[in-house]
């Protein structure tokens, strides 16, 4: 009888283990997350669209990919990146910088789905190069300055985060 409570504990305790869990994220999980995917959302507005033209003028295989297709699957990879970080398990220690992390993403993807669609379009239209340019100033002085201050208000609670983690963060010289 004794044999069968401790097997019955046992299985209730494995179950329990198994039914809940216990997994937690590494420090540069949270950090690669949260932070340095961000790198792909860096470029905004003007810069976005100049990064666009790089990629169609350098990177072999890109006949035919419209601006429009390009911005569609930044949004796409910014989506999901939004997604690793919603399924982070905030700590006490990586709370602000996921919620920085979560903000970002938003205000790009809004700014992503409205805006700089707009100028995707106008440019595979092929209309004037005046109305581009006035299309891209128009969301530089709306939304720049805000993209800036979200981005660099996570990267300096990430730096921190990576700092107290011992985590080694190399800085593109731009």
């Amino acid at each position: 009888m004794r044999l069968n409570i401790k097997n019955v504990m046992l299985m209730v305790m494995v179950l329990t283990i198994t039914a809940c869990e216990f997994s937690f994220n590494t420090p540069e999980e949270y950090f690669d997350r949260a932070a340095l995917n961000s790198n792909e959302i860096s470029r905004f507005g003007t810069y976005y669209f100049e990064g666009y033209q790089f990629y169609i003028k350098n990177v072999s295989g890109t006949a035919g990919m419209t601006c429009e297709k390009y911005l569609e699957n930044s949004i796409l990879h910014a989506e999901k990146n939004l997604e690793k970080v919603k399924n982070l398990r905030p700590t006490s220690a990586t709370k602000p910088m996921l919620d920085a992390s979560i903000i970002l993403y938003n205000y790009v993807l809004t700014s992503y789905k409205t805006e700089h669609l707009k100028i995707a379009k106008m440019i595979d239209q092929h209309e004037p190069e005046e109305q581009i340019i006035k299309a891209l100033t128009a969301l530089d002085t709306k939304r720049y300055n805000e993209f800036i201050e979200k981005y660099n208000k996570l990267w300096k609670l990430a730096d921190v985060y990576a700092k107290d983690n011992n985590i080694e963060v190399k800085k593109m010289p731009f």
